[in-house]
């Protein structure tokens, strides 16, 4: 019974696609730490918690007692992403308890517990807001983002990298031309980091500039060359997500040949094709075309190669066959009047 149970509830929290009551939780749940966000930054302001305390604080009691509800509740559950065959509870729940989207989880309701315990610090009320990342788990864009993130972690770090060399040059440059003349803003290469940063990334708020002519030669370069490398993080994320967007959309392509390959769609594959598509966050639209396209695919492949079996032509319709056989037929013929 306790088996059925934790089935059935696994099959409402991580695969809310497959029953009405699991897409109804997975929504009251979103909505849940949207107004617990909200409520914990209208809460920042001074003025209006004095005057709705005591709504934030049964807010936030109640949003902690759902969320630590679900985080036990997803830890009891987890051993069903496993084969009965491969299942051991111990292990399987202390390794789902160190995944990502479980410290997410973690982090989410900790603060709170701190603070009903009396440690009132400002930061344990900030860190609340890390409940906003658990929205992560209900939206497809963002769990698209951070995979992508993943896959180009690497080359987004080597751009980093090179781009806070470039500050430390350039906080360098400026220190040498301008130290003497502005001590206060570019007197050592650590004041000097500022001006640097805000201008290689060109934001530049203008609130400490260069005054002599190879200080302001030198934040020309400086603009220009930061023009580019600001930019190239954006453009790794933008490459990296056409790729994975592509990969994703192969992926489905080849399941539904494969689907569609005995000419049926049963209800199992029907299912599938829902999961999948919600997995790699392909639009109903999109689906229902790689579905059309999957179909008629199958369907010239197949009179392609009947066709081919029985060696008709698809243009003129010539069966190759029949013809040979009438040959060597009168072939024969001829043979026997000889």
């Amino acid at each position: 019974m306790s088996e059925t149970r934790r089935k059935w509830l696994y099959q409402v929290l991580e695969k809310s696609h497959n029953s009405t009551f699991g897409y109804v939780i997975n929504i009251s749940l979103m909505v849940l730490i949207f107004l617990n966000v909200v409520s914990i930054v209208a809460a920042s302001e001074q003025s209006i918690h004095d005057k709705y305390a005591v709504f934030f604080r049964w807010m936030d009691l109640f949003a902690l007692v759902v969320f630590t509800i679900e985080y036990f509740m997803r830890i009891w559950v987890s051993i069903e992403r496993e084969s009965k065959d491969e299942r051991r509870p111990i292990m399987t729940r202390l390794r789902y308890m160190i995944t990502p989207m479980a410290l997410v989880d973690l982090l989410a309701i900790l603060p709170s517990y701190l603070l009903f315990l009396g440690h009132d610090f400002l930061i344990l009320r900030a860190l609340r807001l890390i409940r906003v990342f658990k929205l992560t788990r209900y939206s497809r864009s963002m769990e698209l983002l951070t995979t992508v993130f993943k896959q180009e972690a690497e080359t987004i770090l080597s751009a980093i990298f090179v781009l806070m060399i470039l500050i430390v040059i350039s906080a360098s440059g400026i220190h040498i031309v301008e130290g003497k003349i502005q001590p206060e803003e570019f007197g050592s290469i650590p004041r000097a980091l500022w001006w640097a940063t805000v201008t290689l990334t060109t934001v530049g708020y203008g609130d400490v500039v260069p005054v002599t002519g190879i200080g302001r030669a030198l934040g020309i370069l400086i603009v220009i060359t930061g023009v580019g490398m600001a930019a190239l993080p954006a453009g790794i994320l933008a490459a990296g997500f056409t790729s994975e967007v592509t990969r994703r959309r192969e992926h489905f392509k080849t399941a539904l040949m494969v689907w569609v390959e005995d000419g049926t769609f049963s209800k199992h594959e029907n299912s599938e094709f829902i999961e999948l598509r919600l997995n790699l966050g392909i639009s109903r639209t999109d689906a229902a075309i790689m579905l059309r396209e999957a179909r008629a695919i199958n369907k010239r492949n197949k009179v392609k190669k009947n066709n081919t079996s029985v060696n008709v032509c698809p243009n003129c319709g010539f069966d190759h066959n029949e013809h040979a056989a009438e040959a060597a037929k009168e072939n024969a013929i001829s043979k026997d009047r000889e």
